[in-house]
C-alpha cells in the first residue's frame, strides 16, 4: 500500500493548479496544498527508493517519466495560455457583418483613452446582449473593466446611481458617471468620452430672491443636485443678475424656485443672454411665488395661476399626496426619447405652452400628468375636488421646453426648459422615481449633449437563414434517421468481421 500513498499527493498537486489556474494567482492555501502534496510525493519515492530505481532502469519506465514530462509541459502552456487569456481576453468574430464586435470608429476612440473606465451592469441576472457589448469594450483595451452589480444585494450602490432597471449600466471615471438605462455603442461611447473629460461645463444657479441653494443640505435645498451635477462632469455656480449680466464661463443658468420676483434689469440680462443663444432652465411655484409669466409668454410658456391636484392612484402608490402630482405621459422630445420612468412633483403651477410664430420657435410640452388629475385655484385648505366652471381638467403639463434660432450662424439657438415646481430636484425629491435623471436629462439637452453624435456606428446585419418545409423534412430525417444509424452499420460490420 505504500506506493500507493503518491496518488493522494499527485492529487493535490493538481487540485493546486487547477485553483491556481481558476484564480490566476498562487495563495496561501494554494502554497499550503501544492506543498503538502509535494511532501507526501516525496515521502513515498524516499519510501520505495529500490522500486522506484528499478523502474528508471526498465525502458517502460523511462518512456512513461518522457509522456509525465510531455504531459506536464503540455499541461504548463495551457495554464499560461488560460491566465493570459484571463488578464487580456480575446475573440475573434467571424460573422460577415461584424456585429459582435465594435466599429473601427469607436476602437479608434476607446484606444486614446488615458483614464481607467468601469463599466458597471446592474441587475438581478447578467443580460448576454448587454454584457457581449460591454466585454467587446473590455477586450479593446486593459483601460475599460466591465463588472456586474447585483440591484438587489448592492442596493445602496444602485441608490446611489439612481439605477432602477435592470440592464442598465453605469459609465464610471473617478468619481464622474453616467448612467445609460438602454446601453448600445453610440451610446456608450458618448458617455465614456464625458466621463473622462477634463472641461468644464459650467451649470450657473441665480440667487437674490429666495431661491434653493446649491449649498443647502436641508431638505429644501440643492446640495445633493449639486454634487450630482459634479459627478455628472459639470461644475456649478452662484451668480447674481443684480451685480451685472450673466458671465461668460455660464453653460446654462438655472433659477430655482425664486420666491420675489426679479428686477426689470435683471430681467432683461437674462433676455440678453438667451439672446446670444444661452441656455435656460427655470423651475416655478405654485403662487404666491413669481409666474414670470409676462417674461416667458413670448417664448411660448403660460404659466397658470394656482395648483396641479392629481386625485388618481399614482401617487399613494409611491406615498405622495392629491397635491403631489406624477408625471406619467412624455411626449416627443429629445430629452424624453426612451424615458419611462414617472417623476414626482410636490406642488406643482400648471404651464401652458403657446405657439408664437412671430417670435419663432416652437414650444413643446415635455411631461404631463394622468387624466384623473386637473388644475384648480382652490385654496390649499380645500379638500381637493373638481369644479368645472372653476377648474382644468388634466392631462395637466408640468415641463416644456422650446428652441428658438438666434438668426446667426447655424447651430447658435436658444434653448429653454420650464418646469412647474423647484421642489422635484431638492434633497428631499431628487432621488424618488426618475427625477434625478429626467432633470439631467433636461441639461444635457440643453447644453446639447442628449443629441450629440461622436461616433458613426452602421447598422449591424444580423443574417437569417429561412428554412423551407422541404429543407427542415430533410434535416429531421437526416439528424433523426440517418445519422443514429451510423454507428448501428458500424457495429453489424465490426460484428460480421469478427465472425470470419
Amino acid at each position: 500500500m505504500k506506493r500507493y500513498l503518491a496518488i493522494p499527493g499527485s492529487l493535490l498537486l493538481i487540485g493546486a493548479l487547477i485553483r491556481a489556474t481558476v484564480n490566476a494567482s498562487w495563495d496561501m492555501p494554494n502554497v499550503a496544498v501544492a506543498a503538502a502534496g509535494t511532501l507526501i510525493v516525496a515521502i513515498t519515492i524516499a519510501w520505495n527508493w529500490h522500486e522506484v530505481a528499478d523502474w528508471f532502469r526498465d525502458p517502460r519506465g523511462i518512456f512513461a517519466v518522457t509522456t509525465g514530462i510531455a504531459v506536464a509541459v503540455f499541461m504548463a502552456v495551457l495554464v499560461m495560455l488560460n491566465i493570459a487569456v484571463w488578464y487580456r481576453p480575446w475573440s475573434r468574430d467571424l460573422t460577415a457583418s461584424g456585429r459582435n464586435e465594435v466599429s473601427d470608429g469607436t476602437r479608434r476612440i476607446i484606444g486614446r483613452l488615458q483614464a481607467s473606465v468601469e463599466l458597471l451592469e446592474f441587475g438581478r441576472d447578467p443580460d448576454p446582449r448587454v454584457a457581449q457589448l460591454l466585454h467587446s469594450f473590455e477586450r479593446e483595451t486593459p483601460r475599460i473593466r466591465v463588472e456586474f452589480v447585483d440591484a438587489d444585494r448592492q442596493a445602496d450602490l444602485a441608490r446611489q446611481y439612481g439605477v432602477i432597471r435592470n440592464g442598465a449600466v453605469v459609465v464610471r471615471s473617478g468619481e464622474k458617471f453616467r448612467k445609460l438605462d438602454a446601453p448600445n455603442e453610440q451610446a456608450l461611447v458618448t458617455a465614456i468620452l464625458q466621463a473622462t473629460s477634463g472641461e468644464d461645463r459650467v451649470v450657473c444657479f441665480v440667487t437674490g430672491h429666495g431661491e434653493r441653494g446649491i449649498s443647502d443640505t436641508s431638505s429644501a435645498g440643492l446640495g445633493d443636485l449639486a454634487a450630482t451635477l459634479e459627478a455628472a462632469n459639470y461644475r456649478t455656480e452662484r451668480i447674481s443678475l443684480l451685480e451685472g449680466d450673466v458671465p461668460m464661463p455660464c453653460a446654462a443658468v438655472v433659477v430655482a424656485g425664486a420666491r420675489l420676483p426679479f428686477e426689470g434689469a435683471e430681467l432683461d440680462r437674462l433676455r440678453a443672454y438667451g439672446d446670444r443663444w444661452g441656455r435656460m432652465a427655470i423651475l416655478l411655484e405654485p403662487d404666491p411665488a413669481p409666474s414670470f409669466a409676462e417674461w416667458l409668454r413670448p417664448y411660448g410658456f403660460d404659466p397658470l395661476p394656482g395648483v396641479i391636484v392629481d386625485t388618481s392612484t399614482a401617487g399613494r402608490t409611491v406615498g405622495s399626496g392629491p397635491r403631489s402630482p406624477l408625471a406619467v405621459r412624455y411626449l416627443d422630445h429629445p430629452t424624453t426619447q426612451g424615458f419611462e420612468i414617472a417623476t414626482l412633483y410636490d406642488g406643482a403651477r400648471p404651464l401652458k405652452v403657446v405657439e408664437m410664430p412671430a417670435f419663432g420657435g416652437k414650444p413643446t410640452a415635455l411631461a404631463q400628468t394622468g387624466r384623473e388629475s386637473f388644475a384648480t385655484t382652490a385654496s390649499a385648505a380645500a379638500t381637493p375636488s373638481f369644479a368645472s366652471e372653476r377648474d382644468t381638467p388634466g392631462p395637466v403639463t408640468l415641463t416644456a421646453a422650446t428652441t428658438i434660432g438666434t438668426g446667426r450662424r447655424p447651430g447658435e439657438e436658444l434653448r429653454m426648459v420650464v418646469f412647474g415646481d423647484s421642489d422635484f430636484v431638492s434633497n428631499a425629491y431628487l432621488r424618488r422615481q426618475g427625477n434625478r435623471d429626467f432633470f439631467l436629462r433636461a441639461v444635457a439637452w440643453l447644453l446639447g449633449e442628449q443629441e450629440a453624435t461622436v461616433v458613426s456606428v452602421d447598422a449591424r446585419e444580423n443574417r437569417r437563414l429561412e428554412l423551407t418545409e422541404r429543407t427542415r423534412a430533410w434535416m429531421y430525417l437526416v439528424n433523426l434517421g440517418l445519422l443514429p444509424l451510423i454507428p448501428l452499420l458500424a457495429g453489424i460490420v465490426m460484428f460480421i468481421r469478427s465472425r470470419r
